[in-house]
């Protein structure tokens, strides 16, 4: 059974509570009506005494004549308060009716419905950046994995890139907040290089964390032709000397390469099976390449 949101729920309460609302009120329209009927007993019953009674004297008529133009009188003040009780009754009813569509139009409209507590944060980013970054390059090293120098280069390359430059009312943050927020997901692993904790670490919000990574990865990727090149000759001649000092000739052209990448395994391996067993708690091997370049 598929899952029904909360706006949903709330429109179908709203709209039974709207009906039940409108069938009692039509409810007690029908009893009133039903009560205002007349008796026909109790009518038959006063003509036939109104027949029976006489009049004796011009005196008895001239007062029987005002005590009814008196009735009259009290009849019509009370038909003018009942017509104005309706009328209020008449108004409450189109109140509620506009209060009860506000309330439904109020529910389809709001984008959250229970909006979450603010979280307290306290940001690091002053820190690391002002105060460790000149007094203590050991704890700067630790926050963002790479000493100050190496920080400061990689703003300076990266500050002319048009991805952190727009039209908007509203500025980006500046570039050593968004690299520093970058370099502390890619120096760890785990829930510490998720977006909720770094922010809880910036003292910002998840989406600026978010947006952060994203420009420094844009703007990273648009250097590597210029981080990136090809090694010359005389490089590699320097490279083919120092392989075959250590190694021997056969592997003047070769190289060596090993990086971090892990290919799990399915199962324990029968041979040196503990030995595959990783930090990760996996049965992996590492990417191993070795290139060998014939002369």
């Amino acid at each position: 059974m598929p899952r029904v949101s909360k706006r949903t729920r709330l429109l179908d309460d709203a709209e039974q509570y709207g009906r039940a609302t409108k069938r009692r009120r039509l409810q007690s329209l029908v009893e009133a009506l039903i009560d205002d009927l007349p008796d026909t007993d109790s009518s038959s019953s006063d003509s036939d005494s109104s027949n029976s009674s006489s009049i004796s004297s011009n005196s008895s008529i001239s007062s029987t004549s005002s005590l009814s133009s008196g009735h009259e009188s009290s009849q019509s003040t009370g038909s003018s308060e009942s017509q104005t009780f309706e009328e209020l009754e008449d108004a409450a009813r189109i109140a509620w009716n506009a209060r009860f569509r506000a309330f439904v139009e109020l529910i389809r409209t709001t984008r959250v419905l229970e909006p979450l507590p603010k979280v307290p944060k306290v940001s690091q980013l002053g820190l690391v950046l002002d105060g460790y970054r000149v007094d203590d390059p050991t704890r700067f090293r630790r926050n963002l994995r790479c000493p100050p120098s190496t920080f400061d280069a990689l703003v300076a390359l990266l500050e002319p890139n048009p991805i952190f430059h727009n039209n908007s009312n509203i500025p980006q943050l500046p570039v050593p907040y968004q690299l520093a927020m970058f370099l502390r997901r890619a120096g760890n692993y785990g829930n510490a290089s998720s977006p909720e904790d770094v922010a809880q670490w910036a003292g910002l919000s998840v989406g600026a964390v978010e947006k952060s990574t994203n420009r420094v990865l844009v703007a990273i990727d648009d250097l590597h032709k210029k981080a990136m090149e090809l090694p010359g000759d005389a490089q590699r001649e320097a490279s083919g000397d120092w392989v075959e000092a250590r190694t021997t000739k056969l592997w003047r052209g070769g190289k060596f390469t090993t990086d971090g990448t892990t290919f799990p395994l399915f199962e324990r391996p029968g041979l040196h099976g503990d030995t595959w067993f990783d930090k990760n708690k996996n049965y992996s091997i590492n990417a191993q390449v070795i290139a060998l370049f014939v002369h």
